[in-house]
């Protein structure tokens, strides 16, 4: 019965007389009748007291029937300490003062009994959920008693009650105490939402519920149910017996369900709501529900890149956050948006070897995307079961799935044939570590580019075969400037400028006049006018966001005053943005840093903690026998060096006997215990070569890139080949004597004291317990080392580990570690059940252990990159701590402490913002490292001045890098805040809260025996005998519950409520069944524009929370029409390079002489050329040129960056002095490539024209 069929009275009070002369009983003529009614039960009232809780249950006899939800928040009255203590988190306390009120039942009154006892019945059944309110100050959250009112706050008491269509708003005594009680006396208002005041009211009471439910009201904070209270509550039930109202009136014990269950079916307007949530990501707006509804929150600038990236899809970009931002999140809320909602069908993402577990892990625990991994060339893979997260491994052929993680090892290893001459066209590609991809002398630019293999599949094959391609890089600010341009090659979103490093360096120059308040010549504004037009033609997204969102209104004025009127801009600096924006970087690069995060921390508009960083380094002295072992493996390096070099062709094996030897220095400063699993592992292989049975790596041809991608045993078998039976009966004695000297190290190397120490300083209470900290190591031989010394000395600690091998976790008081999937340990350390967790750089990524403050690094990487990716595990949003504490352990005078500790120092200026040390700016490459390592007499050894002048030259180049794409972390925010309000008013199809509204609302899925289960940290539903679903599963959409988990004593699995979770999609399959246009419409991923019954349209999940459409009607699904998905083509960037190529043919043809000569000369003549047209009226030459495609150069000619036109049968481009600079440029490279003999004017014009061919 609709509760808008009932004749409700405006109030209801127990001294009113009633039409008949009898006196208003407010339980039989208000709540049994509104309660019988009714579906979902909100009410804010009272104290948590047993006389308050027996008045709430007033109608809930009948509110059971028809299988109701209910959800209340009362109040405590406690003292400051108390409500204080339990503000932090004291659930003792909380569950002392509640128990009390639940205490003696049997000297309760019958009315008081009978009414605790039919809620706590309704608690034990999952039909109410129970949120206890503290009062604090709304300004400075300071606790206070429950009737505090001086901050403006009242507490009020009212309650909403629904049927699923209309509602009513009560409010007035909703008196509870035991006198009121025992008489029934109360005093209630009745506001219907049909009509006027009430249509104003509830929307408002809604969201004032729901900010007290979720905790975010100024001046009450609420928590869950404690366990012990709930267990009193499910025992009062379980003694109850027969259920009685207050007032005596009997009810039969409520059973649930009232039929058998085979004969249950869910309500049509049940499965109507299910179908929206089937298809609500093929809705308009469906895109942002992929991304709103994943288990994690998404920080606003990654909210921002992911919409980026859906918004201009299919085009190219670089995503160059800096470290710890988060790409991998970023890529991933693209990717799972492009896979539901079927624009993208095949993803395939490109990393190094060390990485691909990491993208595998990350995409299927946060995005729920089911990607294989390839682990060989012939196709094995392996994945991980989103349902129990188990990895399975199989066969196959390579690129046969849709999703698929690839090592960039196998590609650019040719062993076989190129691997990427059968990639089949791929919607979407991701390359990480991106800047690998270089050329070989970027600082030598005068000569023609040779770049490395990875470059060149990523230009061949990658690029031409995906129809969109995005680089990922944290490191673009310390490429080499050239590089970074480099990459724009891959972005047709550069356009004119894509295919020249040179017109970006006009650019840039061009720009940098302006910033500095330079006059421009008229050619430089005339070039720069053609420039932006360009850009609008070319990136008219990117155009349109620094138009709408970035630049001031002045600024707007004055960007269209100078492209479209030829006007200067009375206010440069308003255009300043555009100009950072629109440059060939800013145009396809997405970053930020984390200066952008703290504007949003000083606005007040990140409500997580982000904490300061102290990072300290711990240098530990070498002496002793240490310093011999030391010493002794510099010589066993140097030796080697030696033997391989007069033992081998010149460069035959360079590559790989530095690698080799670097990784032996690393597993030095990393234990001693990994350098002799190293050696005694090399010692084998040795013999095993002398032997004749040893599988040996090849090693002539290899590049560095491949050799990075080996694993640490094929590394200890480097440089085995072809060696003479002497060399290596050599090397096996040197190995041995190694070992033998190393017998004499202490049972407990310094450093290992070291550990010790800091651990003894934070053990709380003498105990073996000590404050949660992470321990990083890079190699796992030094981990198990780790974790067999803490195990044996700290027995009473629970000790966790991580690596690419999976988690386990010892147990206080036991000594067995357990084994551990990855979200499990996860889970165990956030919520204080692991004190120790030691990791390998394998766990370094996506890993959330912000509940410690101290990260431990037992060894320090050679790649700044990596070490600040470690420090990113602890150093999050929401840090539960204000500063955390990074240890960086040095061995006295090593390569680690010259760069971790006093180049530090040296460039602390440059490094440090507000004390913040960033890592991610070190100036130093893994080269350095290397360099300044090897031992004495090793050719390529420097010493620390020259150590110091390389990171003082990158230093230089990352401030350059900064200027080309410098965007004001404040002009971030202000454009993302502007763009995101926006976003806002659009509707969403579905959400975290309407999905969790469609299943905790389902009568359906309780009357199968499901219901709400409380938890400390959020509510779950749990799922009974649904088909396809094990039992003993719950499902939420409470982040945090999820993050933190049910318990270490509950067992049952928890899934999140979302897309992809396969409890999730076997929920939607089961009560769509008999909607197959719907179920056809998911599995083909038709675009839809709305749900249709009976001429009425809906398109979000919330239109249709309460609607009750008649049995039966027949669902209409409203196509629309999709938008073709074309890649962007590069004919702009292509004709330009043609006319650049051309017209420096024309110029060469001209200038240079016709007889060899060498560079220098040669380009002399250009130079005096050059600075002729300087002089000249106008600054304008022209040049004619061929072309291979004229139609289609001058179908571009307004896009170019020069006027072209046609004369006759050539080209004609008014060449001003820019274009000579550029040109003159390309003709250099080419001087400086070819033999002397060559160096003529006919010849590099030739050169030049066949490259307008390629």
């Amino acid at each position: 019965m609709p509760l808008r069929d009932y004749p409700w009275e405006p109030s209801y009070a127990t001294s009113d007389i009633r039409d008949d002369g009898k006196l208003v009983d407010v339980l039989h003529d208000f709540y049994i009748p509104a309660l019988n009614r009714v579906t979902h039960y909100d009410r804010v009232a009272g104290y948590f007291s047993s006389s308050s809780l027996a008045a709430a249950s007033q109608g809930f006899s009948r509110f059971i029937e028809n299988g109701g939800e209910a959800r209340f928040v009362v109040g405590m009255q406690l003292d400051p300490d108390d409500a204080a203590a339990i503000l932090q988190g004291d659930e003792q306390r909380a569950s002392q003062a509640m128990l009390a009120e639940l205490a003696s039942p049997q000297q309760w009154p019958s009315a008081m009994r009978h009414g605790v006892e039919l809620l706590a019945w309704m608690v034990a059944n999952g039909y109410l959920s129970i949120r206890v309110g503290l009062r604090v100050h709304a300004k400075d959250g300071s606790p206070q008693l429950m009737d505090y009112a001086q901050d403006g706050y009242m507490h009020e008491k009212w309650a909403i009650l629904g049927d699923g269509q209309d509602e009513l708003y009560i409010s007035g005594s909703l008196n509870e105490s035991k006198t009121a009680l025992a008489i029934n006396a109360e005093n209630i208002n009745v506001h219907p939402s049909w009509e006027n005041w009430g249509k104003k009211a509830i929307p408002q009471k809604h969201r004032n519920f729901n900010a007290l439910w979720q905790g975010n009201h100024p001046a009450i904070k609420t928590f869950s149910l404690p366990e012990a209270v709930k267990s009193e509550l499910v025992k009062i039930a379980r003694n109850a017996g027969k259920l009685f109202e207050i007032d005596g009136t009997p009810r039969a014990n409520p059973s649930n369900p009232v039929r058998e269950k085979d004969e249950l079916l869910p309500s049509f307007a049940e499965r109507l709501r299910f179908a929206m949530l089937r298809l609500a990501p093929l809705l308009p707006g469906g895109e942002r529900v992929a991304i709103e509804t994943t288990p994690i929150e998404p920080w606003p600038h990654q909210r921002f890149v992911a919409n980026r990236l859906l918004e201009t899809y299919p085009r190219n970009h670089l995503l160059c956050d800096e470290v710890g931002l988060g790409k991998t999140i970023e890529a991933g809320l693209a990717f799972r948006a492009l896979w539901l909602s079927g624009r993208a069908s095949t993803i395939r993402v490109f990393a190094p070897a060390s990485l691909t577990s990491q993208w595998l892990v990350e995409m299927a625990e946060k995005f729920y995307l089911p990607f294989v991994r390839r682990i060989s060339r012939k196709g094995g893979w392996e994945r991980i079961e989103l349902l129990d997260g188990k990895l399975e491994q199989g066969l196959g052929q390579m690129f046969d799935a849709p999703l698929e993680i690839i090592s960039t090892g196998l590609v650019i290893n040719r062993h076989g044939g190129r691997l990427l001459t059968n990639l089949p066209e791929t919607d979407l590609v991701l390359v990480d570590e991106a800047h690998k991809a270089r050329r070989q002398t970027p600082d030598n630019q005068s000569v023609m580019p040779r770049f490395n293999r990875l470059y060149q599949e990523l230009q061949s094959s990658l690029y031409s075969k995906s129809r969109t391609l995005l680089l990922a890089t944290a490191t673009p600010m310390q490429l080499n400037r050239v590089e970074a341009f480099d990459l724009l090659k891959l972005m047709p979103s550069a356009g004119a400028v894509q295919f020249s490093e040179d017109l970006c360096e006009i650019y840039y120059r061009v720009r940098d006049k302006l910033l500095n308040q330079e006059p421009m010549a008229d050619y430089e504004s005339e070039w720069l006018r053609r420039y932006l037009n360009n850009v609008r033609a070319s990136s008219p997204e990117q155009w349109h966001f620094v138009n709408e969102h970035v630049l001031s209104p002045f600024g707007r004025s004055g960007l269209e005053d100078f492209t479209d009127r030829w006007l200067e801009p009375m206010m440069w600096e308003e255009v300043q943005p555009a100009l950072s924006l629109l440059a060939p970087l800013g145009r396809s690069m997405l970053r930020h840093t984390r200066s952008l995060l703290r504007a949003y921390q000083r606005k007040g508009l990140l409500n997580a903690n982000l904490a300061w960083r102290e990072v300290t380094p711990s240098i530990i002295p070498l002496d002793g026998i240490e310093r011999e072992v030391y010493d002794q493996l510099q010589e066993y390096c140097a030796d080697l060096a030696c033997h391989m070099a007069s033992n081998m062709e010149e460069g035959q094996q360079r590559a790989a006997i530095g690698f080799y030897l670097s990784f032996l220095r690393l597993r030095y400063a990393s234990s001693f215990y990994a350098l002799r699993c190293s050696l005694e592992r090399r010692l084998v292989k040795v013999q095993q070569t002398l032997d004749r049975k040893a599988q040996q790596v090849a090693t002539s041809d290899v590049s560095r890139e491949e050799l990075e991608e080996l694993p640490d045993d094929e590394v200890e078998g480097l440089i085995l080949k072809h060696r003479t039976e002497s060399d290596l009966t050599w090397e096996q004695g040197a190995v041995s004597r190694l070992l033998t000297t190393m017998d004499k190290l202490p049972t407990t190397p310094r450093k290992m004291h070291q550990l010790l120490e800091h651990i003894n300083q934070r053990r709380i209470d003498c105990s073996d317990r000590v404050r949660q900290l992470v321990l990083f190591t890079r190699y796992t031989d030094t981990m198990e080392y780790l974790h067999g010394e803490l195990r044996r000395r700290l027995t009473g600690c629970p000790i966790g580990t991580f690596s690419g091998a999976g988690g386990t976790l010892r147990q206080a008081g036991e000594f067995r570690p357990e084994r551990l999937d990855r979200t499990t340990i996860k889970q165990r350390f956030v919520t204080g059940n692991i004190d120790i967790l030691l990791c390998t750089d394998a766990a370094a990524e996506g890993l959330n252990l912000q509940s410690a403050d101290l990260l431990i690094n037992f060894d320090l990487p050679w790649n700044p990159m990596m070490l600040e990716q470690r420090i990113g595990r602890i150093d999050r949003i929401g840090q539960h701590h204000t500063q955390i504490h990074v240890l960086n352990y040095l061995y006295q005078g090593s390569v680690e402490e010259v760069v971790y500790s006093r180049l530090v120092k040296r460039f602390q200026e440059a490094l440090t913002v507000s004390g913040e040390l960033q890592f991610s700016l070190l100036p130093i490459q893994p080269e350095d490292f290397e360099d300044y390592a090897k031992a004495e007499g090793e050719e390529g050894k420097i010493d620390e001045e020259e150590l110091i002048r390389r990171a003082q030259v990158h230093a230089k180049r990352i401030q350059e890098r900064q200027k080309l794409t410098e965007f004001k972390a404040e002009d971030q925010k202000a454009a993302y805040d502007h763009l995101e309000a926006q976003q806002r008013r659009e509707p969403l199809p579905a959400s975290l809260e309407s999905i969790w509204r469609i299943i905790s609302e389902s009568v359906y899925l309780k009357a199968l025996g499901g219901g709400i289960e409380s938890f400390a940290h959020g509510n779950a539903f749990r799922l009974v005998d649904v088909p396809g679903v094990p039992r003993d599963v719950l499902l939420t959409t409470s982040r945090e519950l999820f993050e933190h988990g049910l318990g270490a004593e509950d067992t049952r699995r928890l899934h999140f409520a979302t897309y992809g979770d396969p409890v999730f999609e076997k929920l939607l399959d089961s009560m769509l069944q008999p909607f197959d246009a719907v179920l056809s419409a998911w599995q083909e991923r038709k675009l839809l524009s709305a749900l249709q019954l009976g001429g009425q349209r809906w398109a979000t999940a919330d239109d249709l929370l309460g609607v009750e459409p008649p049995e039966g009607g027949e669902i209409e699904l409203m196509a629309r029409t999709e938008r073709r998905l074309i890649r962007q083509d590069d004919r702009i960037g292509r004709q330009q390079k043609i006319m650049l190529d051309a017209s420096a043919a024309s110029l060469a043809e001209q200038k240079l002489k016709p007889k060899p000569d060498t560079p220098n000369n040669q380009i002399a003549e250009l130079d005096r050329f050059r600075a002729d047209v300087n002089r000249r009226h106008g600054q304008r030459v022209h040049l004619k040129f061929g072309a291979p495609d004229r139609n289609g150069m001058l179908a571009l000619k307004d896009t170019l960056l020069w006027p072209v036109c046609e004369e006759t049968a050539v080209l004609r481009v008014d060449a001003d002095p820019l274009l000579l600079t550029a040109t003159r440029d390309l003709i250099l490279r080419q001087l400086g490539d070819m033999k002397k003999d060559s160096r003529t004017s006919h010849d590099v014009a030739r050169r030049l024209r066949e490259s307008t061919l390629q």
